[in-house]
């Protein structure tokens, strides 16, 4: 599935989310809800609060942060090499926020599902 199509279905199923973006390997912003800048700003808060939780627990990989700030959250997910950093609405169901951000990451390695084959249209000239 294209980052697109995932973070659309992500931002229609999920409530609690307010600004999503999903980040490749190279730290790229793939997809974002919102403009550009605010995709790369959300890259970069993920890309900080990774070092920082790395400094905290230098001997795990770590594949979930999520920090509340009162009236939002932030969570960062990891997985496959790619990231996904979502702000939320005050008290979000964490549970639920990190299986919707996992879910959207790993529907990227999905193959589009095939087009129906579509009617053939007849040559008017024949």
């Amino acid at each position: 599935m294209e980052p697109h199509e995932a973070l659309a279905e992500l931002m229609h199923l999920s409530s609690q989310i307010e600004d999503v973006a999903i980040v490749g390997g190279s730290g790229f912003v793939l997809a974002a809800s919102g403009a550009p800048e605010r995709g790369e700003q959300l890259a970069r808060v993920a890309s900080e609060l990774l070092a920082a939780a790395g400094d905290v627990r230098p001997s795990a990989d770590v594949s979930r942060i999520e920090v509340s700030l009162g009236a939002t959250s932030v969570f960062v997910v990891a997985e496959g090499g790619r990231l996904a950093v979502a702000t939320t609405v005050a008290e979000p169901t964490a549970g639920l926020v990190v299986y919707d951000l996992r879910t959207a990451l790993r529907r990227l390695d999905e193959e589009p599902a095939p087009k129906p084959p579509g009617k053939k249209r007849k040559d008017a000239d024949a």
